[in-house]
């Protein structure tokens, strides 16, 4: 009798196959959630740029507000004296924190959330401009601040400011370039004035943009 040949036994399975994919799986799945949060803290940082650059761009309308109250004014004896409720202050005030964050109790703080500047120390709390609407969320408040020692006439012997002299117009010679020969500036001099913008915006988004003029 011819015998048959022996069939192979099935091999035991171990599972291993399963494990790999398994492990593939996982791997794929953390880089996915990698790419998510990725692209999620990229739109994030995009939208605070855009907040940020918004911000900074309605400091202009401060600006200009400031301006317009300054030129409506030049001139005159008004501005020897500090005005807080218009936030101007007729001295450089050189030991002042604009930030209004610092701690420094030397220093005099601005009170830009008008809150009396949540009674940190601090040798004075100035008040700014009242608030502006400039659109897209954003408010806006100024201080200006006339760049002399003094809240005095600015031409007087006893202040010192910093001043701009006006191009001359009674020199028949002002394209010649000779010592001694006819001045080339002349009139008064113009005070500078140091005009700082505080941008309030969405997400508390905050910007400080200064400026300095004279006229």
């Amino acid at each position: 009798m011819k015998r048959l040949p022996r069939r192979p036994q099935p091999r035991n399975q171990h599972g291993i196959a399963l494990a790999i994919a398994m492990i593939v799986l996982v791997i794929m799945t953390m880089g996915t959630l990698a790419m998510v949060r990725s692209i999620d803290a990229g739109n994030l940082v995009a939208g605070n740029l855009s907040f940020k650059q918004g911000a900074t761009a309605a400091g202009d309308i401060g600006a200009e507000a400031a301006i317009a109250w300054l030129e409506a004014r030049i001139g005159s004896a008004e501005l020897y004296q500090d005005a807080a409720a218009s936030g101007y202050y007729a001295t450089s005030m050189d030991a002042l924190d604009m930030s209004g964050g610092a701690n420094d109790p030397t220093a005099a703080r601005v009170d830009w959330d008008f809150n009396g500047c949540q009674g940190a120390p601090a040798a004075s709390c100035i008040t700014p401009s009242p608030p502006i609407d400039a659109g897209n969320g954003n408010t806006v408040s100024t201080v200006i601040h006339r760049l002399c020692a003094q809240p005095l006439d600015p031409n007087g012997t006893q202040n010192s400011c910093a001043n701009a002299l006006q191009s001359g117009d009674a020199s028949a010679k002002r394209g010649e370039l000779k010592y001694g020969d006819d001045k080339r500036f002349g009139g008064q001099p113009a005070e500078y004035y140091r005009i700082t913008a505080r941008v309030k915006g969405p997400k508390n988004t905050v910007s400080l943009i200064e400026t300095v003029v004279n006229f």
